[in-house]
């Protein structure tokens, strides 16, 4: 939704987060594949899956530096919409999602707002797609 606003630089390094992401579970679903590609598109990068070989310290310490404020807040959204598209927010997503914000040094309250105003979307979306249905 926001990631054209992020940086050239930063783009890799928000992937590495993603492919972290998903695999935080011990699952990478198919929905969190798809919606990496659709990052990929929405960046206006070439779509592909980065290897996952860097730590997630060392990705988080280089945002930390990197990203601005608003780049930072953008990447929590974008990172909260992946762990949860399959459905599911499990407590292995919940920690990475606190280990996120802590890495990358988000201000404080962040997380939970994003958190909120993604489950207000969520409902909005699901109310407006049945009423075209209607």
């Amino acid at each position: 939704m926001f990631l054209n606003q992020l940086e050239n630089e930063n783009k890799q390094s928000f992937l590495k987060v993603c492919v972290l992401a998903a695999l935080s579970n011990g699952v990478f679903a198919n929905e969190e594949k798809e919606m990496i590609g659709a990052y990929c598109r929405e960046m206006n990068i070439p779509e592909n899956v980065p290897e996952h070989s860097d730590s997630m310290e060392d990705v988080l310490a280089v945002l930390a530096e990197k990203a601005s404020d608003m780049e930072k807040n953008i990447i929590v959204l974008e990172v909260l919409g992946l762990v949860k598209s399959d459905g599911v927010y499990e407590d292995k997503e919940k920690a990475f999602m606190k280990t996120l914000v802590c890495g990358m040094k988000v201000k404080e309250g962040i997380l939970a707002k994003m958190e909120s105003l993604l489950e207000i979307y969520t409902v909005v979306c699901k109310e407006l797609y049945g009423a075209v249905l209607d």
